[in-house]
């Protein structure tokens, strides 16, 4: 990010979103910046973290570009996720350039191979029978692009941002923007959804300049690579225009299940958890995921 976007982002999220704040400063990325380095130095700690808790099922989780996991730290979501009774290894995969897991270490455009290989040693050595990726927003993407080329059984996500160029096109901008109804009665929403998209766009054009439009992954072609697909959940937004709109995409693929959740905001992870109701959530779709593969 140049350095006048830099403070002026960091700015809105202390003063709209106190919450994720608190949240970047306990994990250490609230500097927004995540240098490159080169093959040689990588420190795979910054990228990935393993917890082998002798569960027969494992949880891929892939932060989105807050580099969060569902707009906490991964204690947070640990907590959430126990707190419904299951126990599961966990796999905590973040994409430190905000690159949407296309740039790789080295800055080159190898990010989707740099993550796979490492995602995948992490799986071959847990060895669960059942793995899960799991994410929102661009955490959501991830899941689903690295699915069709890692041994992932399920996937599953929330209000997922992709295409990137339909999520923050100007049709969407407009109609977010011109969305008065919100602004007066959430504006706290309407400011969230104004500030993901414009962020989403940013980053679009950000990956353009670094890693180049040809390079950048679509995750539904990787998710469709595998044949058949991995069962696919998304919840989404119902009343949150670009996340309401993405839904579109899957209606024609028998192996994504769409769920709505009643929400006006993209960070509807986040105001399940208010309700109470995210860790059963979750909880019951991997318990479905199960049933179904046995």
């Amino acid at each position: 990010m140049n350095r006048l976007f830099r403070p002026f982002a960091r700015l809105l999220v202390r003063v709209f979103f106190p919450g994720i704040a608190k949240s970047l400063d306990e994990e250490g990325q609230f500097d927004l910046r995540g240098a490159r380095s080169n093959s040689d130095e990588i420190d795979l700690s910054r990228h990935i973290d393993v917890e082998d808790n002798g569960s027969d099922t494992t949880l891929v989780c892939f932060a989105g570009m807050a580099v969060l996991y569902a707009a906490m730290p991964k204690f947070e979501f640990r907590k959430t996720l126990a707190e419904s009774g299951g126990v599961y290894n966990f796999v905590w995969v973040r994409d430190i350039y905000r690159a949407f897991y296309d740039l790789a270490p080295d800055g080159s455009s190898g990010g989707l191979a740099f993550y796979a290989r490492i995602v995948a040693d992490a799986l071959g050595k847990l060895n669960s029978r059942h793995n899960i990726a799991i994410g929102a927003s661009g955490g959501g993407a991830a899941a689903f692009a690295f699915s069709g080329i890692l041994p992932i059984h399920h996937v599953i996500a929330f209000n997922p941002t992709f295409p990137l160029g339909a999520y923050c096109s100007r049709k969407n901008i407009c109609g977010i923007l011109l969305d008065f109804r919100k602004l007066l009665r959430k504006p706290k929403n309407y400011i969230e959804v104004v500030f993901v998209t414009l962020g989403v766009r940013y980053l679009l054009h950000r990956n353009y300049r670094i890693v180049g439009a040809k390079n950048m992954t679509n995750p539904l072609e990787c998710y469709l690579r595998k044949q058949p697909p991995a069962r696919a959940t998304v919840f989404y937004s119902t009343r949150c225009l670009p996340d309401a709109q993405q839904i579109e995409q899957f209606k024609d693929i028998p192996t994504v299940f769409v769920k709505p959740i009643e929400s006006a905001r993209h960070n509807c992870m986040a105001e399940l958890k208010l309700r109470g109701e995210l860790g059963a959530l979750i909880h019951n779709e991997i318990i479905a995921g199960l049933a179904e593969r046995s």
